[in-house]
């Protein structure tokens, strides 16, 4: 095989051409990510239920889950844990099972077990993970010019949160190579009720007859189905109180007389209390921690990302964003390291074996063999779904090196026949 190989130098030139060119074009269209894209055998269900304690969610809602769960197959540990409002359960899978037929599976096994759940509870979340869920950005978003009143600054922090998850999330979310955006260090924002204890004492109630009267009035509708002749009209009442205003105009039935309960009590909008903070120069601020998509180039993300921030700064002068903790920079420093690894390791090749050999053709027949090979692996790699990462870049530099020693061990195989005569 190798004899008319060697026999056809034309025909293995051209073929040599053809798959560097089509290496090349395998580097562009190439993810980069900074792992590997390897899914971890473990799924973990969120549930949700603020009004239900922990022992009643355990009985009510996560042991019948557990029951239905633990019969997902190739199941190795389920745990779970349970406080006030909300339970988590775990479960991890063997290794080398199909994490996207896991994620369906767990999925049916809770919609069967939906019917069973008590009223009001909603679908638990569930979630898969994957070792590329590492955020490739973070973005702090702060405002530079807070109040120095606390009840304005609240004001604004509120203002900010809320203009970050309805605007700054979305408008990141949109860009192609995003996956998701997780975001922290959010202000959210509670309504207050102070009764007018004076006005209702003199009226002859308590504040416990102005909650029965807010209680009945939350009313839920629910839908109306209208038939008029040939056609069916389907209504639904919108009777949810959400904002303070909506609060405020509330009329409310005391004994005989009917009030609005701006009447009766001072409905106040306030910051809820804090479950974590995050700061940007000793500024209060909202981080985003950007999720890149499996299959996208961190190069790509990092320059539409760019772009978006001066967008960003363009249009919302009075508001700071700052991108911290960015992986492509220890992304291209790999890249660059390897780089750096081979022109030297070539170069170094290149002057052992003249030394030895006495020979420009053997020294740069071993420096031809680098470029090339790693063109190759680079085809390889995307025609087996591997992308550029850590992992494989280091991998990548290992079998270079054996590539140097098994060329000069060959060049000088070869250089030996030579002088034989053959």
């Amino acid at each position: 095989m190798f004899k008319s190989l060697i026999e056809r130098p034309v025909s293995v030139t051209m073929v040599l051409i053809v798959l560097m060119v089509l290496g090349l074009v395998a580097i562009k269209r190439m993810p980069v990510s900074l792992m590997p894209d390897v899914d971890i055998p473990q799924i973990t269900v969120q549930i949700s239920a603020a009004d239900l304690s922990a022992r009643e969610l355990n009985d009510a809602v996560v042991t019948p889950m557990r029951n239905q769960l633990s019969q997902v197959s190739h199941l190795t540990d389920l745990h779970a844990e349970v406080k006030d409002g909300s339970g988590v359960i775990t479960l991890i899978f063997e290794y080398g099972t199909d994490a996207d037929m896991l994620f369906i599976e767990v999925n049916e096994k809770i919609d069967r077990s939906m019917g069973s759940l008590p009223d009001g509870v909603e679908r638990p979340k569930v979630m898969k993970a994957s070792a590329t869920d590492i955020p490739a950005f973070y973005v702090n978003v702060s405002q530079t010019d807070l109040s120095e009143d606390p009840d304005s600054r609240a004001t604004q922090e509120i203002g900010l949160s809320r203009f970050v998850r309805h605007v700054i999330a979305r408008r990141i979310e949109q860009l192609p190579q995003v996956a998701m955006v997780d975001l922290s260090g959010l202000v959210s924002e509670e309504l207050l009720i102070l009764p007018d204890l004076a006005k209702l004492k003199a009226m002859g109630y308590s504040d416990r007859s102005l909650t029965q009267a807010i209680n009945a009035a939350q009313v839920q509708l629910g839908n109306l189905t209208i038939r008029d002749g040939e056609y069916q009209y389907n209504i639904r009442f919108e009777s949810e109180l959400i904002t303070r205003e909506d609060i405020e105009n509330v009329y409310l039935k005391l004994g005989d007389r009917v009030f609005q309960l701006k009447d009766l009590a001072e409905v106040r909008q306030q910051p809820a209390v804090r479950q974590g903070g995050v700061t940007s120069d000793g500024v209060p601020a909202v981080t985003l921690a950007v999720i890149k998509r499996s299959d996208a180039q961190m190069a790509d993300l990092k320059q539409s990302m760019t772009r978006l921030m001066q967008s960003f700064r363009k249009d919302y002068p009075e508001i700071q964003f700052t991108i911290t903790r960015d992986q492509t920079e220890l992304l291209s420093y790999s890249i660059h390291n390897m780089i750096q690894n081979i022109l030297f390791g070539a170069l170094f090749a290149m002057m052992i074996i003249f030394c030895f050999m006495q020979d420009f053709r053997s020294p740069l027949l071993v420096v031809l063999t680098i470029p090339t090979a790693l063109v190759m692996a680079f085809l390889v790699f995307y025609i087996i779904g591997i992308s550029i990462n850590i992992i494989s870049l280091s991998g990548l530099v290992l079998g270079l090196g054996m590539l140097v020693d098994n060329s000069i061990i060959t060049t000088d195989n070869i250089t030996q026949k030579w002088q034989e005569g053959a």
